[in-house]
């Protein structure tokens, strides 16, 4: 599932902003905003895409949000 396009820099940065509830600016790649629709999308991929990059409970810590 790792977005090859992407750095891990990248789509960490990507996933706390999700988690945190930033939303996005306007400015983005097509690449980032496809990442971002993924993960916002389908919490199963936010999760798999956060234990790729090595974080964990990143999952609870955006479902306790809502």
């Amino acid at each position: 599932m790792a977005n090859e396009v992407l750095p891990g820099e990248a789509r960490q940065n990507i996933i706390f902003d999700v988690v945190d509830g930033i939303p996005l600016s306007g400015d983005e790649s097509d690449e980032v905003r496809s990442f971002r629709t993924q993960i916002e999308s389908d919490n199963s991929i936010l999760e798999y895409s956060a234990e790729e990059l090595g974080l964990n409970n990143v999952l609870f810590e955006y479902l306790s949000q809502g």
